[in-house]
Order: structure tokens, then sequence, then C-alpha cells
């Protein structure tokens, strides 16, 4: 019978028949990835989501959740052994309504627990908070998504800046707003599944969404505590991340769509883990849909201490023009020595040593981590949003990178963020090229642009052998080095980007902006993926 089944999915039935019989593939092996959760991801194409999702079973497996805005569910099995598992999945492949499947592996929060023993906030003072704030505190009409283990929503120096969905009944249990979640009055909880994203401390938890928010929106000038880097703005929290500081690809998939179709402008996500592209296509999709609305996506480098150029950690490296990527740096504006880095995958540096900020249950604490640099440039963003709410992700990327001190930290700019330089920038509406850092591959193009200064822009190449631009700020790469591009505005003030990389794939994290396509690498164990080989050959990565 299951001969019979495979064949009529178009499985070479020979494979089959050599996985089924091969001795160390029938029995349990220790330390295997059998016995998983998987997403499955349903082509669009294909009809009726609800119907495939409605379904009691699949390819043997329960459909134990389902989230229509990506098109996945999730499905789990209770294999034995590899073998039953691979054919399972081969026959997943072979579905013509299955546009992927991927593990629902784990992420985990980013930070670094510290002792609480050094001064205060003086990262506050390295990027000239105060100096900003004297143009402007902030606005509540801008909404941050914390997308991390919760928040205290309840802490005295985060509450009145605790966004409010005021669509919703609290405590009626109704979906008064239509939006698919019932009395999310403060965010939702994707991890037990309700609308009480409360931060919840455990022995991997010290409060690190808590943290973030307070960092990043921390109420200001209320004789309470801290500030956050915006002293005034709206918290979205949104929890997928449980008291052990992990969580998987599926609640991270619905926290970004929530805070996405949920109002938020940013969304701060200090979590992450080392998967390959492939792997965490349904992150990378939901970020996708976030970029699709305006939403910027500010994302923790990590915590190896790696060159994120050559090493796979994601959402980090996630290549979106909406996404920044922070690194962490210390108190001498030197690389925190846990952080990673990356000329042409990491685009800013921030303070990430010893940050003081709160934790649940009116508490404060210093943590370190690219954690605690994220949110203070998500915080920054919001404070630039307050003054210009059209600015876009590409805009901000290169205002922040322009606006940047000097720093020997290897990012896309060699910079660290300067909160007095880019509001002033953005008040100014001083001219910036858009990008101004970009690591891209021979026979590449890309698209250039200009924030401010007054219109009818020229654009100039310094090195026509590397790449040329046209008048309408089309890049063509030619050959490896580097280069600068400036543009001029009709008043004749010019503006000249930071360091233009041509460089071959492969060898320095060139390949743009994109996203997408068809992987042509297996998305899930490579013990499984050997396996389905065996039963499917012509899957793009068996080869």
């Amino acid at each position: 019978m299951r001969t019979k089944a495979f064949q009529s999915l178009g499985i070479k039935v020979g494979y089959l028949n050599r996985i089924l019989t091969a001795g160390i593939l029938t029995t349990s092996v220790a330390g295997s990835a059998f016995g998983a959760s998987y997403i499955v991801k349903v082509k669009e194409n294909r009809g009726n989501f609800q119907a495939f999702a409605s379904q009691k079973s699949l390819a043997g497996g329960s459909i134990v959740d389902q989230h229509e805005n990506g098109n996945i569910v999730l499905v789990n099995f209770d294999h034995k052994s590899i073998a039953d598992e691979a054919a399972t999945l081969a026959s997943l492949y072979a579905n013509p309504d299955v546009e992927y499947v991927v593990e629902n592996r784990k992420v985990h929060a980013l930070a670094m627990p510290n002792d609480p023993d050094t001064s205060k906030q003086w990262s506050l003072a390295k990027v000239k908070a105060s100096e900003a704030w004297s143009k402007g505190v902030g606005s509540r009409s801008v909404v941050v998504a914390v997308i991390d283990t919760g928040v205290d929503y309840k802490h005295p120096d985060i509450a009145a800046n605790i966004w409010t969905n005021s669509k919703e009944i609290a405590g009626n249990g109704v979906d008064d707003d239509k939006n698919g979640y019932v009395d999310d009055v403060n965010g939702f909880d994707f991890n037990k599944n309700d609308a009480d994203p409360m931060d919840e401390v455990g022995t991997q938890n010290p409060g690190h969404g808590t943290h973030c928010a307070g960092i990043m929106g921390a109420v200001g000038n209320n004789g309470t505590g801290i500030s956050g880097m915006s002293q005034q703005l709206s918290i979205m929290p949104v929890r997928f991340l449980g008291a052990d500081g992990s969580g998987d690809l599926m609640g991270a998939v619905k926290s970004i769509d929530y805070a996405t179709n949920n109002g938020a402008r940013v969304i701060s996500a200090s979590w992450g883990g080392p998967m390959s592209a492939s792997q965490v296509q349904p992150i990378t999709e939901a970020i996708s849909r976030a970029n699709d609305k305006g939403v910027m996506f500010i994302a923790a480098a990590a915590n190896d201490g790696k060159n994120n150029d050559v090493t796979e950690m994601y959402p980090a490296n996630t290549p979106l023009p909406n996404v920044i990527t922070v690194a962490a740096s210390t108190t001498t504006d030197t690389k925190a020595s846990f952080s990673n880095f990356g000329l042409a995958k990491v685009h800013v540096a921030a303070p990430g040593v010893d940050i003081w900020s709160t934790i649940p249950s009116n508490q404060y604490r210093n943590l370190s981590g690219t954690s605690m640099a994220t949110p203070l440039v998500s915080g920054l963003v919001g404070l630039m949003l307050s003054h210009d709410s059209t600015l876009t992700g590409p805009q901000t990327k290169a205002l922040l990178q322009a606006s940047g001190t000097k720093v020997a930290i290897e990012t896309a700019c060699e910079c660290r963020v300067d909160a007095e330089s880019v509001v002033n920038r953005v008040l100014d509406r001083g001219l910036t090229l858009v990008p101004q850092a970009i690591t891209i591959n021979p026979n590449q193009t890309q698209q250039f642009s200009a924030f401010g200064g007054s219109g009818g822009y020229k654009f100039a190449s310094s090195a026509d052998s590397i790449a040329t631009i046209d008048d309408n700020g089309l890049l063509t790469a030619k050959a490896t080095g580097e280069l600068e591009v400036t543009v001029t505005d009709s008043k004749g003030a010019n503006n000249t980007s930071l360091r233009l990389r041509v460089v071959e794939a492969g060898s320095g994290g060139g390949g743009g902006g994109g996203g997408g396509g068809t992987p042509t690498e297996c998305p899930l164990d490579p013990q499984m993926c050997e396996a389905i080989c065996q039963i499917m050959p012509t899957l793009p990565w068996c080869n």
C-alpha cells in the first residue's frame, strides 16, 4: 500500500525501497532529527487555504496550527525512525499543493546577563541622546513592536508608553476589531496563544523583553528610573519567546505578521539563530510582508563574535531593504568581544555592554548583548519617525549610516549611531544618498536615490571601471573593487556615499537586497536531507 501511494505521487519506488530496507535508517538513531514539527507552505495559487489547513491529518501527521497570513500550517509527526519520517517528508515535497517544508526550529534571545555594578545609562550619553531630545522627545503616535519574551507592561517606567489597541474591548471575550485575536488590548502572546504578553521570568530569562522595551522607550522625564532612547512612543508587546528564552519559527512568523498588521512602524528583534536561508524561509517571507507595508525590522547581529558575511545568522542576515542589523559597541567605541560583525550583512553599531534598563516587577538590571544594542536603534528610529513619518527603510538606514560616528567596528558604515546628528539630518533634510554603503557582486545592479536636498539629482561614480551609474541612479557593477557614488542636487549641494564594495559571489557577503527564489540547499537536518534524496533524487539540493 505504501509503495502504491508513493507511486501516485511520482516518487521513485526503487529509492523508497532502498531507504526502507537500509538497516541504519530503519532503526532509531541517537541524535537524529526525526519526530520533529514542520512548517508546510501552501502554494498561493492552489485554491482555498482553509480547505487545505482543515484536513485532520497531512501525510500521516497532525496539523496542529495554521497561519493564513503566511499560507503555512504546522504539522507534528511521531515517527520512530528516520526512514519513516524521510518517506513522509518526501510525500510532502511531491504534493502539488506544497511549496516548501522546513523544520519548526528554535530561535533564542540574544542577551548576555551581567551584574548591575556599572554606571547607569552611559549609552545615552555616548549617542548624544539629550542633544537629540532638545529637538523633540518622540511621539506615542509611532508604534514600535518588541517581539521577544514579552514585556512587563505594568512596570511604572514603561506603562505610560504601552501601546493600546483602541478598537478592542478588554475582557469581553470578543474579537471586537476583527483582526483574528480576542482581547488583544496591549499586544499578544504567541507562546501561550493568549492576549497577555506579560514577560515571564525564568532561569534563562531575566526579563529580556522588558529590558529591551526600557532601552527603547522607558518613559522619560517622569521622575522614575530611566529614560528610553525615545522618551515617548507606543511599545507594542508581542511575545513568542518563553521563560527559557527560546521560541519557534511558527511563533516568530505570527508575531511579525501581528505587528505588521496592527500598526507597528518598527519591529525590534533581539533574537535569532544560526540557520540557512532555506531553513528560515517562513521568517524571511514575513519580513518581506512587513517591507511591503513600510515596516522597518531592526535585528540583532548575534553574540558569537563571528563575521555574518560568512556565517549564516537569521533574521540578522535577511537581505531585504527594511532590515537594519546592529552590532554591539563598548564604552570606548570598540566592538564588544561577543558581537558579530560584517561589512556586508551588519549595518550599524550601537552601545550594547552593561546597559542599565528595566526588568519585571519594578526592577532594573545591567545586561549586555547585541540584544541591547538593537532596541536602542529601534528607539532611535522611532524618534526619527516622530519628526518625519514618511521615512522609508532604505532612507532610515542611509541616514543612520551617513550621520554615524566613525569607529573601528566592521559594519557596512564602520560607524556607531549618533542620535543628535541623525535627528538634525532628518529635520534639516540634509542631502543624503540612498543607500550609503552596500556590497554587491559583479554584473549586479543597484538603484540609488536621494533624501532631502533640492531635487533634480545627478549621480556620479568615482570608478567607472568598477561600476557605472546612469542619470536615473541605476548603478551597474562591472568588476571587483571599491568605489563611491556622489549625488548632486539642483542647487549644487552634494553628498558622497560611504564605501561601496563589489566582490565575487561567496567571497564577502555580496548579493544585495532581494531574497526569495528556489533554494539550492536543503532546508532540513543534513541526515534527513540525505535520506530524502535517496527517495527523491530530483529535488534541487540533492545534486
